[in-house]
């Protein structure tokens, strides 16, 4: 099962699946010019999203410190964490990050440049991550998007949840539906105002 924008939960064989379909579709949706690897990526990205350790840095600035001093494994991790936190503040929290007034494109510079990093770390002429990373460098605009798009459809399909919900409890009166509205912030109330 995944999460579905916290609230609901949708059936799905694994997170890798759920998160690839979406990224897939979203890709197709902002005709984002990414390759099959970086779909591929930023699928594996969002479903670890529920796994990440709460205890590294909280800043860019001390992700880019730890990876600036690290031995070449450390901050190869340290750089693609940093690219990683980039991106999904950036697809998932652009707006809570400029009511903390803090830049998106200072976000964008950093992940960008993490990434960039993290390419020339594993330049390999057979291909692999470092391309991936690559490209993610250069398209980290349509990679936030991708990744913005999934979030922007698991809130319209919330959003219909809500209303579905709202539309059985009007026409059951059931209490568990009510008390499902609820629990997503919406009060249930007939017309006139009793509930």
């Amino acid at each position: 099962m995944a999460l579905n924008a916290k609230l609901s939960v949708v059936p799905a064989d694994n997170l890798f699946d759920f998160f690839r379909e979406r990224v897939d579709d979203a890709t197709r949706a902002r005709g984002a010019p990414v390759s099959q690897d970086t779909v591929y990526y930023l699928s594996n990205l969002l479903a670890e999203q529920g796994h990440r350790d709460e205890a590294e840095p909280s800043t860019l600035v001390e992700l880019r410190a730890r990876a600036n001093a690290a031995e070449y494994a450390e901050a190869l991790t340290c750089w693609r964490r940093l690219g990683d936190h980039a991106l999904v503040q950036l697809g998932f929290f652009r707006d809570h990050l400029r009511m903390r007034r803090i830049s998106p494109d200072y976000y964008a510079e950093m992940g960008r440049g993490a990434y960039g990093t993290a390419a020339r770390m594993l330049r390999d002429p057979e291909g692999g991550l470092g391309d991936v990373f690559g490209e993610m460098s250069e398209r980290f605009d349509d990679c936030t998007s991708v990744i913005a798009e999934v979030r922007d459809d698991a809130r319209e399909k919330n959003a219909t949840d809500i209303v579905r919900l709202y539309e059985e409890w009007q026409a059951t009166g059931s209490a568990r539906v009510a008390e499902k509205l609820r629990q997503l912030g919406v009060v249930p109330a007939r017309f006139g105002g009793t509930a």
